[in-house]
């Protein structure tokens, strides 16, 4: 540029200046209550489009005091620092006005042109080149050049927060193909960061309560995980009122041990030391037929119940290891209800009896009304089929069951729901 093309470039520059400054002191003093709503209306935009021009023009008078590095010549650490001093800007903005008065002039013409005529502001600029500059490395020149333009063009009609929305999804405008291509490595991207964050920690409470349970899931893990579980964590009636009385917590911490329990019932587990995994429990203290023993886990050491133990027992494989004289006995038996027996009881209880439960026989136990470890023998006239949670409820000794005259199981609830203690069926077992 020569030394007249220059001269003429900041007497433009200064005929704006002073232009806007004319302007200001000409309605400042004005008496603005008695101007019309039109002519009010039109300051109000003319005054914009002249803040965006000044702007403009800051932007670069700031990109030419950064090329020149004019912040470390008078002894400021950078551009930004000398903005941040001189002009008493918060030194995040002096750092975003540094960063797009560089963009406006090395890759975002049409922005420049368009505030240079006041047709959109820097809060519109600004928006346009970080969506520019967030556009992925595959997108070539020729289709940032046609994103600035389309972005320019929405930015006349659309304020800088809607801009910013539809800068997310220009490339889609401008190039789908690669916006596709884009997403799917995104997504891929995504998910594997997500999946390598999947992690669960056990920790047993220092007074024995329990096990707390503290992880976290991707957003895919999780989808399958709640599918799962909804089913199995929905309220189920317990009370005169058809009432679940646990929280919604409680019901889902209720429905993991029952969806752990049906994946251990499956088969579908691994094998560990050549046997599919189940739990091994002792027997101490006590007799367990007359509900006074204690269970015993032999990996944890966790004591649990006879109540139970008995209910385990109900439908599983039972080896009793036991020392006599100084020697082990042991003795194997089998009180599952299992091939045409468990058939037997889907077909005529067809799911959990308890009144008022609709889990399907997929969900349920085969119950033993009287225990087997009392003499109960594993019959059709003494199962049962209840869902886990009930089957608990069973065996807690508040709620009675017994097979009926016409062979459909009835339960007796407690005095504190039914003073009589009527006998009450499943809805569907009525008939």
């Amino acid at each position: 540029m020569d030394s007249t093309s220059a001269d003429a470039g900041r007497h433009r520059f200064w005929v704006l200046v002073e232009r806007a400054r004319a302007r200001f002191a000409e309605e400042s003093g004005a008496l603005l209550w008695s101007t019309p709503h039109e002519e009010l209306i039109d300051l109000l935009m003319n005054l914009e489009a002249l803040k965006a021009q000044i702007e403009a023009i800051q932007l670069q008078v700031i990109r030419e005091a950064d090329r020149r590095d004019l912040g470390r010549t008078v002894g400021a650490t950078g551009t930004a620092a000398l903005l941040s001093s001189l002009l008493r800007m918060r030194p995040e903005h002096a750092r975003a006005a540094v960063r797009l008065a560089n963009d406006l002039d090395t890759a975002l013409p049409l922005v420049q042109l368009a505030l240079n005529a006041g047709e959109i502001s820097a809060d519109h600029a600004r928006v346009i080149a970080k969506a520019i500059r967030d556009l992925p490395k595959e997108a070539g020149q020729e289709t940032r050049a046609e994103a600035e333009q389309v972005l320019v063009e929405h930015a006349r009609v659309f304020d800088p927060k809607d801009l910013a929305g539809l800068g997310k999804a220009v490339l889609n405008a401008v190039d789908p193909d690669l916006a596709d291509k884009v997403l799917a490595k995104k997504l891929a991207e995504e998910e594997a960061k997500a999946a390598r964050r999947c992690e669960l920690s056990l920790y047993d409470a220092p007074d024995g309560s329990g096990t707390h349970i503290r992880g976290k899931l991707d957003p895919i893990a999780a989808d399958r995980f709640r599918t799962a579980i909804e089913p199995l964590s929905k309220p189920l009636p317990t009370t005169a009122d058809g009432l679940d009385p646990r929280s919604a917590a409680q019901r889902r911490g209720e429905a993991l041990d029952e969806l752990v329990r049906r994946y251990l019932d499956s088969g579908a587990s691994p094998s560990q030391g050549g046997e599919k995994p189940h739990i091994v429990v002792t027997i101490t203290d006590g007799n367990l037929v007359n509900g006074t023993g204690l269970g015993r886990l032999l990996r944890t050491g966790t004591y649990v119940s006879a109540r139970t133990v008995q209910e385990w027992a109900c439908d599983a494989k039972v080896s009793w290891f036991g020392i006599r004289d100084g020697e082990v006995a042991l003795s194997d038996g089998t009180r599952f209800f299992t091939g045409r027996l468990r058939k037997l009881l889907e077909l005529r209880d067809r799911g959990c009896a308890f009144p008022g439960c609709d889990r399907p026989p997929a969900w349920c136990h085969g119950h033993h009304i009287k225990s087997w470890l009392n003499g109960g023998p594993t019959t059709l006239a003494n199962g049962a089929l209840l869902c886990g949670y009930h089957h608990r409820l069973i065996h807690q000794g508040t709620w009675q069951i017994r097979i009926a005259a016409d062979g459909a199981p009835e339960f007796t609830p407690p005095e504190w729901i039914d003073q009589q203690r009527n006998p009450i069926r499943n809805q569907r077992l009525r008939t």
